[in-house]
């Protein structure tokens, strides 16, 4: 039996200082530590340490860290690493071993996941990690692994699942409402300020699709719960390249999805790039359609209705359902509010459950997207860039593999 006791808030390491932690080379504060802050808000957190690579950040990071402390009424100490002045690339890995920390997020470039969470879990860390989570199935499986023998939470920050439209898209799918799923069409693309500026230094090393399309292919299984079976890739290399940029400034896939308990079979064309003019009214462009025997859903995800025009800004579309800040109505607190939150609030409240005893590890999933839901994903993803590589193949999914 659990003591009258009170509960004790975690000790959390965010890996990765750059524009999704904490609005490195942006005006913002990016999207985790405003997340983080809510949860200290909320009494599940209190030691917040920030590891980066570059310890000439530091004071950046830092004077974001209190700015944004200050405008949310807070008193928050965030420690930032590594010090010094020599560049540690494995900075977190002598504070995963040191510190006395709960839990970690990371938000490390893609091609760095698997490494980085694995060091992260080997000192049994519950880990959150941004999409996508690996690029091979064989990592998925090694990360599982470790998962059970750690003993440790694990899930991937697919937020689309906490879209209070995607949610209502789901229940409509799952209901029938619109009959047999016969075909979904994707459009989803970002400005070429990010593979040129924000993630230059390591956009070669990924692609579009599985930096982003991800997103929708998990969104994809978790409104329909069907399975990736087959998948065929082609994709463009000729903006960036140009730019010095060996990346594809569009890739085009191609889905069979099928029901394990029926032959009932659809297909997704997922159109994806990264080059999107810099006056485009958001940084995402995204659609989703879904088109059924009985019916069809169609949703434009950049334009939810808010639209700003200024001198300084030029016209904007807001999403104020991912990323909301307001003032509390009895003072002047800053407050975020959601779905982008909401998916690192739930890890935390998670996490706090599990160091409190209130929740037991067996009985986490649901909404969340864990290592093993994120199987789907991934597969897709190899199966993507395996295409690519055939010029086009159709490449068999092994569905087996994704249900161990």
């Amino acid at each position: 039996m659990k003591m009258n006791r009170p509960d004790t808030p975690l000790n959390l390491l965010i890996v990765g200082a750059g524009m999704y932690a904490c609005g490195a080379g942006t005006n913002g504060f990016g999207t985790i530590l405003p997340a983080v802050y809510e949860g200290y808000k909320k009494g599940l957190v209190n030691n917040i340490t920030i590891v980066g690579t570059n310890p000439h950040k530091r004071d950046i990071i830092l004077e974001k860290a209190y700015l944004l402390s200050r405008m949310m009424g807070l008193d928050v100490k965030v420690a930032y690493f590594p010090q010094g002045n020599e560049i540690h690339r494995h900075a977190y890995k002598k504070l995963a071993t040191t510190g006395d920390y709960d839990c970690t997020i990371v938000a490390v470039p893609d091609h760095l996941h698997f490494e980085v969470t694995k060091d992260l879990m080997a000192n049994q860390l519950h880990c959150l990690v941004v999409k996508p989570l690996v690029t091979y199935l064989s990592q998925v499986d090694k990360l599982i692994a470790l998962q059970l023998e750690n003993k440790v939470y694990c899930a991937v920050e697919f937020h689309k699942r906490f879209d209070e439209t995607n949610l209502h898209i789901r229940r409509l799918i799952r209901e029938s409402n619109i009959g047999d799923i016969l075909y979904v069409i994707v459009e989803y693309s970002q400005r070429k300020s990010i593979p040129l500026s924000y993630f230059k230094a390591w956009s070669p090393k990924t692609n579009i699709f599985q930096y982003l399309g991800v997103h929708y292919v998990d969104l994809i299984y978790y409104c329909t719960g069907a399975f990736p079976e087959r998948v065929m890739a082609i994709g463009q290399k000729y903006f960036l390249r140009d730019k010095g940029i060996d990346t594809y400034d569009a890739i085009q896939v191609i889905i069979e999805w099928v029901y394990i308990d029926s032959t009932k079979k659809f297909t997704s064309t997922i159109f994806t790039n990264w080059i999107d003019p810099y006056i485009t009214t958001a940084m995402s462009d995204q659609k989703i359609k879904y088109i059924g025997a009985l019916g069809r859903i169609e949703c434009d995800q950049k334009d939810r209705g808010l639209k700003l025009v200024s001198d300084q800004q030029g016209i904007e579309d807001i999403n104020p359902y991912f990323s909301n800040f307001r003032y509390n109505i009895q003072d002047t607190a800053l407050n975020f509010r959601g779905y982008g939150y909401e998916s690192i609030i739930q890890f935390l409240k998670d996490c706090y459950s599990l160091k409190n005893g209130t929740q037991r590890l067996e009985n986490l999933g649901g909404l969340r997207a864990t290592f093993q839901e994120a199987k789907v994903s991934t597969a897709v993803i190899e199966a993507v860039n395996d295409s690519l590589k055939r010029n086009g193949e159709w490449v068999q999914v092994d569905i087996d593999s994704l249900l161990t």
